[in-house]
């Protein structure tokens, strides 16, 4: 599904995004993340070991849900499957990109300070978005 102008637009500012996965039980596992977009995908980072990758690689399918910080009854939920990307020197690079939206010029202290532990890049392609409050 391809984005519009406004989605494009809506989507570049700072906010943050609830992603859903699903358990192994079938319950969903909601997580605040940061996020960036990028060629008409958010992309979001974690550690390989997080429980929403393990989720990620048994049901790729989520629901995630960016929502604007002035008005909380206007938002965007996307739906989709999400692709996992082990390459920790990627995610990094990504994770620079993604935390300089959020933190400015701290980013790379940020970055720099995380642990060893592998990185995760997450890629959700749209499927299906549904607008709410968007004129």
């Amino acid at each position: 599904m391809t984005l519009s102008d406004a989605d494009r637009d809506f989507l570049n500012q700072p906010c943050y995004m609830r992603l859903a996965t699903l358990m192994p039980d079938g319950s969903p596992q909601n997580t605040v993340l940061w996020y960036r977009l990028a060629d008409d995908a958010l992309h979001f980072i974690c550690p390989q070991s997080a429980q929403k990758v393990r989720n990620l690689d048994r049901d790729g399918r989520v629901s995630a849900i960016v929502e604007d910080p002035a008005s909380p009854h206007r938002y965007i939920e996307v739906r989709g499957e999400c692709r996992v990307i082990r390459d920790d020197g990627m995610a990094r690079q990504e994770l620079q990109k993604i935390a300089v939206r959020y933190i400015g010029d701290k980013a790379g202290d940020f970055v720099a300070g995380l642990s060893a532990d592998p990185r995760v890049v997450l890629q959700l392609v749209p499927a299906q978005i549904r607008r709410y409050g968007m004129d």
